[in-house]
């Protein structure tokens, strides 16, 4: 039985369909499987996935694709925050578009495994030593806050999360934070907002 005609250089090509009743779209299904032309017209659940793909289950998406880079989605403990060592001591300088902020640690931290979520007024830092103890810096506003004469304990002026990064020192155990300013003409002479009741 013919099938269809293709016209190629004023040739016209005819190509002969067994005759066992299957529609075109079968048969192009059956002689080049995924490579068909219809492949794209199958319902997804005919498909099927890769032998080697992998399908993570999301609990909220937003997590995941917010916009910050892209993130590890599994084979991480969750950090016990109860068994941090939270440091609260540091340094800063303001460097004109960047504010860094220097911290210490009180053992060395090669090797450690090291977590860094950046918000707009502050940063959640985690270090996993080698040998098992857990450090954190953690800068963050005081929740609840509306008008910023309310806001208190974030960083003093607002930075770009996207833009901020840290870096571990190979002389010591100290680990850098560099912050870019949204406003980058602004002085900074204070690391934290205070709040602002501290000061009457």
């Amino acid at each position: 039985m013919a099938g269809y005609a293709v016209q190629e250089d004023d040739e016209v090509l005819i190509e002969e369909l067994p005759n066992d009743n299957k529609s075109a779209f079968q048969s192009s299904k059956d002689k080049a499987k995924d490579l068909s032309y219809y492949y794209a017209h199958q319902p997804e659940s005919e498909k099927g996935f890769p032998s080697e793909a992998v399908i993570r289950q999301v609990a909220d998406p937003s997590k995941v694709a917010d916009g910050m880079g892209p993130k590890q989605l599994g084979g991480n403990k969750k950090v016990e925050l109860d068994n941090v060592r939270w440091i609260d001591s540091m340094s800063y300088s303001d460097d004109g578009k960047l504010v860094k902020v220097y911290i210490d640690f009180p053992e060395d931290i090669k090797g450690s495994e090291i977590t860094c979520e950046w918000e707009r007024f502050g940063v959640e830092l985690i270090v996993q030593c080698p040998s098992g103890k857990i450090f954190g810096v953690r800068v963050r506003d005081a929740e609840g806050w509306i008008l910023e004469h309310e806001r208190k304990n974030g960083f003093a002026h607002e930075i770009v999360p996207e833009k901020c990064k840290y870096r571990v020192s190979s002389s010591g155990p100290k680990i850098s934070l560099t912050l870019a300013k949204k406003d980058e003409n602004e002085k900074w002479y204070e690391l934290k907002k205070k709040d602002i009741r501290s000061t009457f």
